[in-house]
């Protein structure tokens, strides 16, 4: 009786121990966890317990094309321009035809500025077409000739909107569409993938650095359009293609939309903004058979062993007025080494009409210092 009494009376004060726990470190007062209230932590575990509603599968690859044409075409626009070609011996009247993207439901549009342009100057009359039969008559806000961009006006409300990509999330592969007006065929839709990224383009003048690569078809009338990912987002600008008889042969190239951003935020900034000019012809003193010609005819010189000869100095241009000469060699661009043409066309891509560059020289055996101020290429705003 005693052993039955014993255990009663243990088992008692177990419990009652064990309850006394239980309400310390079940109530708020007595916790000594994150400090949160039972409610909030009920809350947290639901959470954390509940996944997200599954997504819906992947559609189909033709649903998908559909769907992105669908959500980014009411935004692309024809762009027609008409203007006097003043150059040659007779002007004459021109006409032009593009593409553009509305970026604003109030009505602002990019395009390219080649576009916009007629014989290098803004064309005084343009006109926007909307893929639902409106017409808007389009002023010029400013354009960037360094980034090929130009910044259009209309006049309209509730316009449709181009849905915004990010450039930088593209890979080489992913699908794309170009959309635009090629050769006057409005609302012209065109898939394919993106074939490189940050691409540079010689012998293309006026394009930018960086630039898409896509094998969707791009041709004549595509350039201002929209480059838009597998969901219709625009993460590109149309602006070129690369062909030996002008028309599609499967590389065209796209300027990212990202970089687009910038180059409105610096229009809306400073206005228009053209390509810095120097008015140098130059070439590498490495040339091997440069480099034996200029020892032929200077046998007594030392020549430097990297740098960029002045083969050319255009008249009253900036490096005219800063004394550069026919004959120097440019040895470092603004404290660092110049070894390559390269170095300096990409700084020239860059660089901004009315920037300061400090140029050391070497001519005739003398090293010499120089500062240019960047002037705006010719037929440029």
């Amino acid at each position: 009786m005693r052993k039955i009494l014993g255990f009663l009376v243990l088992f008692g004060l177990g419990f009652l121990v064990g309850a006394y726990v239980l309400n310390i470190y079940s109530s708020p007062e007595g916790r000594r966890g994150v400090g949160i209230s039972t409610a909030e932590e009920r809350r947290l575990v639901e959470t954390l317990g509940k996944p997200e509603p599954t997504q819906q599968a992947p559609t189909s690859f033709e649903t998908m094309l559909r769907n992105a044409a669908a959500r980014i075409s009411p935004a692309v626009v024809n762009v027609d321009v008409t203007g006097e070609d003043t150059r040659g011996f007779f002007a004459r009247m021109v006409q032009g035809r593009g593409s553009g993207v509305i970026i604003s439901a109030d009505g602002y549009v990019i395009t390219n500025n080649h576009v916009v342009r007629i014989g290098g100057r803004i064309a005084p009359d343009i006109v926007v077409n909307l893929s639902d039969g409106r017409r808007f008559k389009a002023r010029v806000l400013g354009t960037d000739a360094r980034n090929d961009i130009a910044l259009l006006k209309i006049e309209g409300k509730n316009l449709p909107v181009a849905p915004m990509g990010d450039s930088n999330q593209l890979q080489v592969g992913d699908w794309v569409i170009a959309v635009g007006n090629p050769f006057g065929f409005e609302s012209t839709v065109t898939a394919g993938i993106v074939s490189a990224l940050n691409r540079r383009v010689r012998g293309l003048r006026g394009l930018p650095d960086n630039l898409i690569q896509t094998d969707a078809a791009i041709n004549q009338g595509n350039s201002g359009g929209a480059l838009a990912d597998s969901r219709g987002r625009l993460v590109g600008i149309n602006t070129a293609i690369f062909s030996p008889s002008g028309g599609n042969v499967g590389i065209g190239f796209a300027i990212p939309i990202n970089q687009v951003r910038e180059a409105v935020k610096d229009i809306l900034a400073h206005g228009s903004i053209g390509i810095a000019w120097l008015g140098i012809g130059y070439a590498s003193i490495a040339d091997p058979q440069l480099r034996r010609s200029l020892t032929e005819r200077f046998p007594d010189l030392q020549f430097p062993a990297n740098g960029l000869v002045i083969m050319e100095v255009w008249r009253n241009s900036p490096a005219d007025r800063a004394g550069i000469q026919p004959g120097d060699v440019l040895i470092d661009l603004n404290g660092r080494p110049l070894r390559e043409t390269d170095q300096l066309e990409q700084f020239m891509r860059r660089a901004r009409p009315g920037e300061r560059v400090r140029f050391k020289l070497w001519r005739f055996g003398r090293v010499l210092e120089t500062e240019v101020i960047l002037g705006t290429a010719p037929d440029q705003p």
